[in-house]
């Protein structure tokens, strides 16, 4: 007999069951397509940005992979000429170098970096030199979430660096889709001279000793250092722009190695011949707009400052010199204005930040001007231009015991300073302590003898004296070598005290600026 099966043979399919098994497998896929894009929607996707149209970016210290530590000026040097180069793309925010160098070796997190500077992304990498030949490995990173969109290595000879950079600045451009405007294009693509390497080298060591350590020994060795790189290769521009700040630096009332007009002489000349080099470079016609706001040529100084913005929209010095021109003007709102910016672009300057508080003070806004210059301090207790500016801000607001202990320590840090002496004696002098005045008085004339002093620092001490007329036959010298004090003189209020004497309102006719 025959026993049944364990399992019955299936029937042959029908032309109507094949159909049904075909659409409850369509229906299998698309379920199971659903689910993969529900996992991915809610697992990936939620960690990538919405968009890659950043506007805010911050380039962090290249990381140096020399084996060498003296390398690391080097590295510093590229930072700053990649977020140079980004920095000419006018529809892209992109932090400065004071700020962006405040990261390095940190071990803050990316999202933590850009929640402190309102970024939307994040350029970091490494570089690396040997001999002649440049190595940049640069990465994109979303800044909120950490998430890596974009990498590349580049090698190039050390001639071909800044075109290096440029395609950098093209590259990254291209992956945050921000709008390039004609401009833009053609400033990024503008083929650039090659460089010899020992005249870049020498050019970076100056700028690093500038930007760091900026004392008036130290500007002594960067000047050195340019001229180093202008022998080497006379027809680059930047080392030009380098001698041009260090010349302005030295001749200012708070370094006062120089005296103005032979300090401005030569900063001024180097700051044409850079734009004779090249007429697209911001840091040179900023250079030139502060030896024209200094030489009080009003209307030459404004064009170049405006046209420093104009090539690159997000270089902060510039910004920062235009605000001080026009507080100098007393076009106080549009100088807050762009002081404002200035810090938006640089918002962990120290410089920046102190040159604010300087300009709140001008603008009578005293409380906050103090504020200010206190939060400098608090980062950096050192700061001796913040302690110098906050004593004649105390001083201006009647605080005089304040006023006192701060101009105390910007003397002691300035290791006194001509400058910082005589802001000193002036308080003294208005707190009505006449005798300590005098003694800084005395001092000033005997340094007088053996070195150049600023006429300011006299003129603030027999201020503080009341002492009107020694005051304007130092401020009569003030005029004669173009100090830049002068150029403050209608907005100060430590000059408030000779506001109401004929021979102050003959001193602002002949310095300027017209109403």
């Amino acid at each position: 007999s025959t026993e049944p099966l364990a399992t019955p043979i299936p029937a042959p399919a029908t032309k109507a069951t094949s159909k049904k098994r075909t659409a409850a497998l369509a229906v299998l896929i698309v379920a199971s397509l659903a689910l993969v894009g529900f996992i991915y929607a809610r697992f990936v996707r939620r960690n990538q940005p919405a968009q890659l149209n950043f506007t805010s970016i911050v380039v962090l210290p290249l990381v140096n992979l020399s084996a060498d530590p003296s390398e690391e000026y080097f590295a510093d040097g590229m930072t700053d000429a990649l977020i140079g180069d980004l920095a000419k793309i006018s529809e892209l925010r992109v932090i400065s170098r004071t700020s962006s160098m405040h990261y390095k070796g940190t071990r803050k997190s990316l999202p933590e970096i850009a929640r402190e500077l309102k970024v939307d992304a994040v350029v970091e990498g490494t570089v690396q030199r040997s001999g002649d030949r440049v190595r940049i490995r640069a990465q994109l990173i979303h800044a909120s979430t950490d998430q890596h969109l974009w990498v590349h290595t580049y090698e190039r000879d050390m001639r071909e660096v800044f075109e290096l950079q440029s395609e950098i600045a093209l590259a990254i451009a291209r992956q945050v889709q921000t709008k390039l405007t004609p401009a833009d294009e053609q400033r990024l693509r503008t083929p650039r001279q090659p460089v010899n390497p020992k005249a870049l080298d020498a050019y970076l060591q100056g700028r690093y000793l500038f930007w760091n350590k900026r004392t008036e020994e130290n500007l002594q060795k960067s000047i050195a250092y340019f001229q180093s790189a202008i022998t080497e290769d006379s027809s680059y521009a930047l080392p030009y722009v380098g001698l041009a700040d260090s010349y302005n630096s030295l001749g200012s009332v708070q370094i006062g190695s120089l005296p103005p007009r032979e300090a401005r002489s030569h900063a001024e000349h180097a700051a044409v011949k850079a734009l004779e080099l090249d007429s697209s470079l911001a840091e040179a016609h900023c250079a030139l707009g502060n030896v024209q706001h200094y030489n009080w040529k009003w209307e030459a100084a404004e064009r170049e400052f405006k046209r420093a913005i104009e090539l690159n929209p997000s270089y902060a010095n510039a910004y920062n010199s235009y605000a001080s021109y026009l507080m100098s003007r007393g076009r106080v709102q549009e100088s807050i204005a762009a002081s404002n910016r200035a810090r938006e672009l640089d918002p962990l300057s120290l410089a920046i930040s102190v040159q604010r508080g300087y300009l709140l003070e001008n603008a009578r806004r005293y409380d906050e001007a103090i504020e200010q210059l206190n939060r400098v301090i608090a980062v950096d207790q050192n700061h001796y231009q913040a302690h110098w500016v906050l004593g004649h801000t105390y001083a201006v607001s009647g605080q005089f015991d304040q006023a006192i202990a701060s101009a105390q320590k910007a003397v002691e840090l300035s290791e006194r300073t001509p400058g910082a002496l005589g802001m000193l004696g002036m308080i003294y002098g208005l707190a009505g302590r006449k005798a300590e005045a005098q003694k800084i008085l005395q001092e000033l004339l005997k340094l007088n003898e053996r070195r150049y002093v600023t006429p300011a620092a006299l003129a603030y001490v027999y201020i503080g004296l009341d002492d009107k007329d020694q005051a304007f036959a130092w401020l009569e010298k003030a005029y004669q070598e173009n100090s830049n004090f002068l150029a403050y003189l209608k907005q100060v209020p430590v000059a408030d005290p000779l506001r109401s004497d004929p021979r102050f309102a003959d001193l602002i006719r002949r310095v300027g600026p017209p109403d």
